[in-house]
Order: C-alpha cells, then sequence, then structure tokens
C-alpha cells in the first residue's frame, strides 16, 4: 500500500511540473506540494535554480509559533539544487518531533546562513493518518442550537443537528482527565470532561449530527490561551493563541483530546466543529486586540488549521468550519475591529490557499435586519430606505432575505475547495423573534411564519446542507423580553415547534398557514416550492 501511495504522489507531482505551476510565483521557488505519505511527509517544490553555497537546499519545519527561520540550522531533509525537488521526511507522528503542525519552507545556504527561497506550506492531507472514520450522518437538514434539558425534543422535531459550545478554558483550568501527546503530559479538568461526555451522549442518543462551536472564554486562570495583545476582559469570546509555544502545544494537545474522545469510541460523535463563533467580529466575538484585518484573518488561518490538522489526523470524516455573520459588506465606524465578513472570508481563504489549501467548510448566520424583525420579508422603512439587502455581492448585508449571496461568493474559483467543488455550507444560527414587546410586529404566528419561509428559501439553495436554528429553549427571563427565539419557553412549546417539527414532510397544513401573514398566494409566486 505504500509503495502505491508513493507512486501515486509522484504521479501528482510529474503532472504539476508539467503544468509548471506559478501559483506561488512571488518566491523563486514554488513548494507545489506537502502531504503525508505513510509515516512519512513528502515536499515537492519547483522553479530557476538559486545559489545556495554548498549546491544544496534545505528544507525546515516551522512550528505555528514560529515566525521564520531566523538563526535556525536543523533543517529536517537537504537535496542537490534543482528545477524540480522532492524531500522526504519523517512524520514523527505523536512524539516530541512530531511535524503534523509544521509549515516548511526550503532555505539555500549563503554566508553560513539558511535563506528561505520559497513560500511557506503546511501538510494539506491530516485526514491520512486518520484511524476513525464516522461517516457523517443526517436524518434530516433541520437542527437547533440545542438545550440538553429538552434532549427528546431532538428526536420528536425530527431535528438531523444539535448545536452546543464547548469552552476550551474549562478544560485547561484545572486537571484530573490526563492525556499524553507529543511526548508531553496533560491534564485536563475532569469536571469539564463529564460535561462534555454527558452532552454528546444525549445528543448521540437522539440521532443527531453534533455541531460543536469551539470557543474561548476570558478566564484569568487560563489567559494564556488569549493571543498577547487580546488579554482584556470584558469580550464576549476570545481567539485562540497559536503565537506562543506552550499554549500553542496545549491547543494542541486539547483539540487532538476532543478529536479521539467524541469520536463515537463511548461518548457520542462530534461531526462538525466550528472554530469560533461570528469570526468576522474581532471586537467582540473572537476578540484579538487591535489589528487589522489582513493580521487577524492571517493569524486565524493558523488558529484555525492547528485545530483542522488536530481533529481530522482522528477522524478523517470530520468537518470542520469557520463561522460569519451576516455583515456582508458593512463597515461599522463606531467599532472597526468589526470587518465585513466578506472582507474576512476572502482574506482568510487567501491564507489558508497560499499556505496549502484544505477542506476547510463554512457556517452563516443570515439574521434578519434588523436582527429581531421577524417579518423579514416587510423592512422597516428606515431600513428600506437604507438599501442595506441586495440580491448581488455588493449588499451591505447578507440575510435570510438574500442568502444566495453567500452561496454565490463561494461558488468563485478563489474560494472552491481543493477538490473544485462547493465547500460545505450550514446556516449554525437563524432566529426569528416571537415577542410581542417587539417593535416590528412580532408574534407566534409570525415567528413560525418566517420559520417557514426562510426554510424554503435555504432549500432552495442546494449549497446550504444544514437549516439550524436559534434556538431550541427560552428562559422565563428571555421570553419576557422584547427578543425571544425559542421554539418552546419554558414548558410550553410554541405554535413554530410543530411548524419545525412539519415543515419537511409535504404537510401543507403547516405551511400554508405562513402565505396569507407573509401577504402571497403561492410560495410558487415568491420562487419556491
Amino acid at each position: 500500500m505504500k509503495k502505491k501511495i508513493k507512486l501515486c504522489f509522484v504521479a501528482v507531482l510529474t503532472l504539476i511540473f508539467s503544468l509548471q505551476l506559478t501559483a506561488f510565483a512571488a518566491e523563486p521557488v514554488s513548494i507545489v506540494a506537502c502531504v503525508i505519505t505513510g509515516d512519512q511527509v513528502q515536499v515537492a517544490a519547483a522553479g530557476a535554480v538559486q545559489p545556495s553555497d554548498s549546491g544544496q537546499y534545505y528544507l525546515f519545519a516551522l512550528e505555528p509559533y514560529e515566525t521564520s527561520v531566523g538563526a535556525r540550522t536543523d533543517y529536517c531533509a537537504a537535496v542537490p539544487a534543482s528545477d524540480n525537488v522532492m524531500f522526504t521526511t519523517d512524520l514523527n507522528l505523536n512524539n516530541a518531533s512530531s511535524k503534523l503542525y509544521s509549515r516548511f519552507v526550503v532555505t539555500a545556504l549563503r554566508g553560513g546562513v539558511y535563506v528561505p527561497i520559497s513560500n511557506e506550506m503546511y501538510l494539506t492531507n491530516p485526514e491520512a493518518v486518520a484511524t476513525v472514520s464516522t461517516g457523517y450522518p443526517a436524518r434530516s437538514k433541520k437542527g437547533v442550537i440545542a438545550d440538553w434539558r429538552y434532549a427528546s425534543d431532538l428526536t420528536d422535531l425530527n431535528a438531523g443537528y444539535a448545536i452546543y459550545v464547548l469552552d476550551i478554558s474549562k478544560f485547561v483550568q484545572s486537571g484530573g482527565t490526563n492525556y499524553t501527546y507529543n511526548g508531553k503530559n496533560y491534564s485536563f479538568s475532569s469536571t469539564a470532561v463529564a460535561e462534555y461526555d454527558a452532552a454528546c451522549s444525549i445528543f448521540a442518543e437522539q440521532g443527531c449530527n453534533v455541531v460543536m462551536v469551539v470557543a474561548n472564554y476570558y478566564n484569568p486562570a487560563t489567559v494564556d490561551m488569549i493571543p498577547p495583545m487580546g488579554r482584556t476582559p470584558g469580550m464576549t469570546t476570545y481567539a485562540f493563541n497559536v503565537q506562543e509555544q506552550a499554549p500553542t502545544e496545549k491547543l494542541e494537545a486539547l483539540m487532538s483530546f476532543l478529536a479521539e474522545r467524541y469520536d463515537g469510541s463511548g461518548h457520542g460523535v462530534i461531526h462538525s466543529w466550528i472554530i469560533g463563533n461570528e469570526v468576522n467580529n474581532n471586537y467582540p466575538a473572537h476578540y484579538q486586540g487591535n489589528i487589522s484585518a489582513d493580521e487577524f484573518a492571517t493569524d486565524y488561518a493558523k488558529q484555525f488549521r492547528v485545530c483542522y490538522n488536530a481533529i481530522k489526523s482522528h477522524n478523517k470524516d470530520a468537518r470542520v468550519y469557520t463561522d460569519i455573520d451576516q455583515r456582508w459588506n458593512w463597515v461599522d465606524t463606531s467599532s472597526p475591529l468589526q470587518y465585513p465578513s466578506r472582507t474576512f472570508l476572502d482574506k482568510f481563504a487567501a491564507a489558508i490557499t497560499e499556505t496549502g489549501n484544505i477542506g476547510w467548510g463554512l457556517t452563516i448566520h443570515p439574521h434578519p435586519v434588523p436582527m429581531d424583525n421577524c417579518r423579514f420579508w416587510d423592512l422597516p422603512g428606515a431600513y428600506a430606505a437604507m438599501n442595506l439587502v441586495k440580491h448581488s455581492d455588493d449588499s451591505k448585508f447578507a440575510t435570510v432575505q438574500n442568502m444566495e449571496v453567500f452561496t454565490n461568493h463561494m461558488k468563485q474559483p478563489a474560494l472552491l475547495s481543493p477538490n473544485g467543488t462547493v465547500r460545505h455550507m450550514m446556516i449554525t444560527e437563524l432566529g426569528f423573534n416571537a415577542s410581542e414587546a417587539s417593535p416590528y410586529g412580532s408574534n407566534e404566528q409570525y415567528q413560525a411564519a418566517a420559520l417557514v419561509y426562510a426554510y424554503k428559501k435555504a432549500m432552495s439553495l442546494p449549497e446550504i446542507e444544514a437549516f439550524i436554528v436559534h434556538k431550541q429553549h427560552d428562559d422565563a427571563a428571555e421570553a419576557a423580553s422584547p427578543v425571544s427565539y425559542g421554539l418552546r419557553v419554558g414548558d410550553r412549546k410554541r405554535y413554530a415547534y410543530d411548524v419545525f417539527k412539519f415543515m419537511d414532510t409535504g404537510n401543507t397544513a403547516y405551511t400554508d398557514f405562513a402565505l396569507p401573514l407573509i401577504g402571497a398566494s403561492s410560495w410558487a409566486q415568491l420562487g419556491l416550492q
């Protein structure tokens, strides 16, 4: 088998060279492939021969927290300088010199210094070492932000997906559950482990594809897990620290531990992982400090790749997503650290592609404008006058009204997956306000009508693979406030509960009630089925 893999790799490289790939022409030598083959890493590079005092090229493996080769001399492979070269080095999986998270760069020796002459590239197939293949089951495209206290609802609703949030700070603030990774011993919080064991097991028993949002909350005891410029208390959630060695290695170990524990071997399965929440919001949703959009996207790409490699190296079928909100081209002048989601998305995609394209996916939050207006088809006058929602890529917002803006944008060649297809996409947060205290004429009937209309719009776009609503359950305080999104409140099921349950069954009693509320005579009039 190893011989066959190696032969295939050589064939791929031959094709690449024959096409004279120039995607990385900014450097005189281009790394064109960086893959795991068996227990080794193979790195192929091409370009005009560059001067080197020894006539050799040298390959270095840099860790995510390293910014350059600098004065290092510990190259991992060397070959004679040539137009087309291939380096081979040991992967060293799960020991102190593991290269699973490394990015590789070709250097030449000049005056006793190893000078980079190529682009940098990470491994692009961490799934090659995965020992688990869970598949990707989903009994329906519907899902909810789940409340484990009402877990039986998930089966009753025929929900295919259940979303839950995982706070990494909970796992690293104390110990009790030991784990050895890459030659180092770690101890993660037994309390946190027990909590997520219970939640993931409950969701698995209900037959749901578990979608876990990986977040980082502020905790003085775990502040090292936040990048140095972002350690300001009071934000919603924080970026992950991949700028320093110890927290980077701790994140690698924790994500490996989680991927291994929730792989169906006794504690449930996490099939879908979202790395951060509404990540385009540096302030306050993925806080990293006062940095530019370019710096933010580049560093987030490193954070994402650490998590991606840890997850995919255990379960090759798991899917890993980034997440954006509905402010597509909207620039919030009062908060310059809230980058437009389109800006962030394009910069993140470019950063990933430049350093080795992988199969990341996208989750979206196409909330109405304004967010608590469940009657999204009837934009309030002041908002309508601002022309915020258009059916084109220059729209200020991408909402439930024009969610094709997301899917059309993702069809661009620069954003396609490595195999040339549109990436996996899900709606993972979309809520409709049921509160009559809202100034926009909300009530439970309109909430249910909005739910049906949004579902039909989402299902008209084949690129959207899941429709997950915010949320399953409101507590009493939320129910009494001007914003209340749950399918149930306390033990009472709202009208939207049964609508959600039956809206994909063909039972028109749970869909056509919405038409007069929307102001339409048929779904065909709205361009829907």
